[in-house]
Parts: structure tokens; sequence; C-alpha cells
């Protein structure tokens, strides 16, 4: 009896201290089982946010997709109802804004054709004459060093040969801190030509409403071309002419070179081969947007006869 009687508080002094461990234990679990099931809601959330933006990111670039095929098929019709191509279409008038599939669309599409095609300067891996005179008296008219249009015809000739002692060619650029050679090849993009001697991010800027790079060589749409380019175009033309010729324009176009030639002041020409009343190259812009994302991007495309348009290529803006 003793013995029991000395054994039993024993017991009943471990027996509260086990029921407590026991109490923390089931709390940690509870706590570490709570701890997993927040994270696991967090992250459940994050990764449900992250669908939702990629599926919303999917839908716009679908809507993006849809615009422009809508851009080609206007460009369709409008080759279906006129070979002439002038401001007054309905490919150029811009696309007022929309709601698609909730998506708010705007959008706009500019012919190509109405600049300057820097391509045009070298033909068969030579430096075309013709061409390089146009391209300086344009950037004389935009008050731009008239240098650079050697230099930007001496970085895409096939020969590694300056196109007169002022001009560069690889062997300049092999001298840089960081050495790289002219590509001597068409442009493929236009920012190529910040890698071109005396090219600066203001002037390029300044160049490029009034340029383009075409896979094609291509001319001039006078119908669509600035008072700069017009300037460009017709050596002796004043930019006062050339606005006046504008203005003139958006109430008739010209339905053929014809008619351009015969506005022009007397005595003044431009070459037949490089001008036009029509074009192919076409850019479409489209922009979606809604309350959580806005999403843009541009498509070039190429327009021959009256067939649907072709795709180029597209990038994202």
């Amino acid at each position: 009896m003793n013995r029991k009687h000395m054994t039993c508080p024993k017991g009943q002094a471990f027996a509260p201290r086990q029921r407590g461990a026991a109490v923390l234990v089931a709390m940690l679990v509870v706590a570490i089982a709570a701890l997993a099931s927040s994270s696991f809601m967090f992250h459940s959330r994050v990764e449900w946010r992250r669908f939702e933006n990629l599926n919303s990111m999917d839908q716009a670039q679908w809507v993006l997709r849809a615009a422009q095929q809508w851009g080609a098929t206007v460009l369709l019709d409008d080759a279906r109802n006129s070979s002439v191509d002038h401001r007054g279409e309905a490919w150029a008038t811009r696309l007022p804004p929309v709601e698609a599939e909730g998506y708010r669309m705007s959008g706009l599409m500019e012919d190509q054709e109405g600049r300057f095609n820097l391509n045009n300067l070298v033909v068969n891996g030579e430096i075309d004459e013709q061409q390089l005179a146009i391209f300086i008296r344009l950037l004389g008219a935009l008050r731009l060093p008239e240098n650079l249009a050697v230099a930007v015809a001496d970085w895409m000739d096939t020969d590694d040969v300056p196109f007169n002692p002022n001009s560069v060619d690889s062997a300049y650029y092999a001298t840089l801190p960081t050495p790289y050679r002219a590509t001597n090849q068409p442009l493929i993009n236009i920012n190529e030509l910040l890698r071109v001697k005396g090219m600066d991010r203001n002037t390029l800027s300044a160049l490029r409403p009034f340029v383009t790079v075409l896979p094609t060589r291509t001319p001039v749409n006078v119908n669509t071309a600035s008072p700069e380019v017009l300037v460009a175009l017709v050596q002796g033309l004043s930019s006062e002419e050339a606005y006046s010729m504008v203005a003139k324009r958006e109430r008739v176009y010209y339905r053929n070179i014809t008619d351009f030639q015969q506005a022009l002041p007397s005595g003044m020409t431009a070459p037949a081969s490089g001008i036009s009343v029509s074009s192919q190259y076409f850019l479409v812009h489209v922009r979606a947007s809604n309350e959580r994302l806005s999403v843009g991007n541009q498509a070039l495309y190429r327009r021959v006869g009256a067939d649907m348009p072709k795709l180029v290529w597209r990038t994202e803006l």
C-alpha cells in the first residue's frame, strides 16, 4: 500500500506535463498547418493572378491580330476599288476607339511609300547616285547634316571602299573602342542607323517620320509624300512651293504621274521612275487596353494588285 501510495503522486505529477506538452505539440501542428495553408492560399492567389494576366495578355494579342487583319481587309477592299492611293481613302482614316471583347481598340495605317526608302540608296551592291542626291536634299530640307547621306550609303554598299574622301567604311568602324564592321547590305531596321558615323538619337528622331526601310526598291507615292519629301524628289522645289502643292493635293489628288508633273512649277520635273500614285507597303498600328493592361503592336503589310496583303513583319510597341 505504501509503495502504491508513493508512486501515485509521481504518475499524477507527470500527467499534466504530458498533457501540456501534447497541447503545445498540437498547437504547433495547428500553427504549421495554418501557416502552410496561408502560404498555399497566398501562392494560389499569386498563381491565379498570374494565370489571369497571362490569359488577359493572350486575349489582348488575339484582339490585336484581329485589328491588324481588319487593316489588311481595308487595304484589300481599297485595291479592288481604286488603283490610286491618297489620303482621302478609308485606309488613311484613324480607327476611332471601339470596344471589342472587353478591350478598347484604336489604330491607324500609314503609307510607307510616302517616305524615302533608305534601301533605294544601293542597287546591286553599288550606291545609286540619283537616290543619294534625293537623300542629300531631304537631309537639307530637315536641316540635318548632309554628309550623313554618304555615311548611310557606304554602310550598305557591298564594298569596303569609302564613296568619297569625306566618307568612311569598315576601316573606320574597326578603330572604335568597341569595333564593328559596316553591314554592307540593305537595312533591316531603321534603328541600325545609330551605328552609322554621325548619327545619334536626336538626329534619327528628326529623320524617322520621313524615311522608311522596305525590303524591296520602291518609288515615292506623291499623293502621300510630305512637303519635305517632295522637296527632296524635285530638284529646285522650295519648301513654300511644296507646302502649296500638298495643300492643293488634299483637295484634288494626283490621278497619275502626268498630273503631278503638270502641277510642278514651270521648268521642274521629277524622275518618272522614282515616283508613283499608288503604294504596296502599309504600316498598321493598333493598341488594345482595359482596366488592367495596355498593349500594342505594329505590322508591315505588302499589297500586290488585288490580292490579300501579305504580312512582312510584326513587332510590339
